[in-house]
């Protein structure tokens, strides 16, 4: 059966060379075995090899018991990599890139693998992205670029939204700095000047605040109360946490002054700033989303 191919052999071929050069098992803490029967079913798969009954057979037997296969042979001649259908091809560099796999503590060490992953694929069409979490870890999903998120239920394009008035915004850059060097997904107005270039503002912050974000982090203060652009910020964090109100917070305080604001109890717990550092409410924000522990 010949499959029309998105991701070019040219694509599969540099990917291929990049993790099996990488200096690093494209397995991960897995065994080899282990890890390619979360892609395929090995079980089921033929054997080329008349002792044994299938595919799990014939890898054991070349791959750990004789070596006399190496992993390029195995992903290219055996697996055939380079002319299996697309949804394969992703399934194989999604699970490369699985907490499960890929456990690596710093996270910066498994976005650089994603990186240099989505250089190859973006040419093509696709890219990874986190689209769930097990533990606090992203768990990567090979997607089409400008693929329609409203058509992915349970996905957020952002982890956090920074809502804040611009008087405050030298504590609120220092907050975003750490999240960005976290590898959070944010929402953050200075990191989005290309994506709001031309936007109708008031629709794409509704969308932002009432429909992508897990959490609205709000700056509360007698300046955020009178500005009109965190005004409508607010309206649209409020209807959100409205419907969310029997499945958990959206909304999370953080006060720079006592100024109250209508529609927001003043019975929901707040962080006083005066109290924390930028890091430190980043550190706070962290352990919201499950990146670090309490």
């Amino acid at each position: 059966m010949i499959f029309e191919m998105i991701i070019t052999e040219l694509t599969r071929r540099d990917i291929i060379d990049y993790l099996l050069v990488r200096g690093k098992p494209f397995y991960g803490k897995l065994d080899l075995v282990g890890f390619l029967k979360r892609v395929w079913d090995l079980s089921s798969m033929p054997s080329t090899d008349g002792r044994f009954e299938n595919a799990e057979g014939d890898i054991w037997q070349h791959m750990i018991n004789n070596s006399d296969w190496d992993e390029d042979f195995l992903l290219s001649n055996y697996l055939k990599l380079f002319e299996c259908p697309e949804t394969i091809f992703l399934k194989f560099i999604e699970q490369v890139v699985h907490p499960v796999v890929l456990r690596e503590r710093d996270a910066s060490e498994v976005k650089q693998v994603v990186d240099e992953l989505n250089k190859y694929l973006e040419p093509d069409g696709y890219r990874l992205d986190i689209d769930s979490q097990i533990s606090g870890r992203g768990i990567y999903k090979a997607k089409r670029i400008g693929e329609n998120k409203e058509n992915m239920p349970g996905e957020n394009a952002y982890e956090v939204a920074l809502s804040f008035a611009g008087e405050d915004r030298d504590y609120v850059e220092k907050v975003a700095a750490y999240l960005k060097k976290k590898n959070i997904r944010f929402f953050y107005d200075k990191y989005e000047e290309a994506t709001l270039w031309g936007k109708d503002l008031v629709e794409h912050l509704d969308k932002v605040f009432r429909g992508d974000a897990r959490y609205c982090v709000m700056f509360i203060s007698k300046h955020y109360k009178e500005k009109i652009w965190p005004s409508h910020e607010r309206g649209s964090a409020l209807a959100k946490a409205l419907e969310l109100e029997e499945k958990g917070e959206y909304i999370l305080p953080a006060r720079f002054d006592k100024t109250e604001l209508p529609g927001l109890r003043p019975t929901i717990c707040y962080v006083d700033l005066q109290f924390k550092s930028p890091n430190q409410l980043g550190d706070l924000i962290m352990q919201k989303l499950g990146r670090i522990k309490q």
